[in-house]
């Protein structure tokens, strides 16, 4: 008699537990439908997107690269052009820093053997537009000093490549 309590005190949790989880789901969908979506580096075809590929076709030690900078007509710094697909992931603080007060970060991933350098980005002109983003890979012990220096000449060449600011934005094909 006991058991047979047991069973149905169980069943009746359990078609609770359904019943409750039925009546929420609408909610539960439509939070991750309101979740942000962030554009495929694939479909993204602006120039910013065309320097990012190249970068990464021509320094095969390079891990991610990315471009940070304000859209035209908004007020905000976002991820504008990446090997991963974030495109219009709103940008961090700290990479707020580079790209807006020229600030220089260097960091060794504790997760994975790369070390991220995030530096101002500058158009031919030398007007800061944004931060140029790049990981290299890395193992503990490396010298970081080589990874800034790397990073530099890399930025330095991106800018030659940049007339000014809208022109990150032009579609290229």
């Amino acid at each position: 008699m006991k058991k047979i309590k047991l069973i149905n005190l169980y069943m009746n949790k359990l078609a609770f537990i359904f019943i409750v989880t039925l009546v929420n789901l609408p909610l539960v969908l439509s939070a991750s439908e309101s979740a942000p979506k962030y554009g495929y580096a694939k479909d993204n075809k602006i120039y910013a997107q065309k320097i990012v590929t190249k970068l990464m076709q021509q320094y095969p030690e390079l891990v991610t690269a990315g471009i940070h900078s304000i859209r035209p007509n908004k007020n905000n710094q976002e991820i504008i052009a990446s090997t991963l697909n974030v495109i219009g992931k709103p940008s961090d603080p700290p990479d707020i820093d580079v790209g807006l007060h020229g600030a220089t970060n260097i960091e060794p991933s504790s997760k994975t053997p790369k070390i991220g350098v995030m530096l101002p980005l500058k158009d031919s002109s030398g007007k800061r537009i944004g931060a140029l983003a790049l990981a290299f890979r890395y193992t503990d012990g490396d010298d970081q000093v080589q990874f800034l220096q790397k990073a530099t000449l890399i930025r330095d060449q991106v800018a030659r490549l940049i007339i000014n600011h809208d022109g990150l934005f032009v579609e290229s094909p």
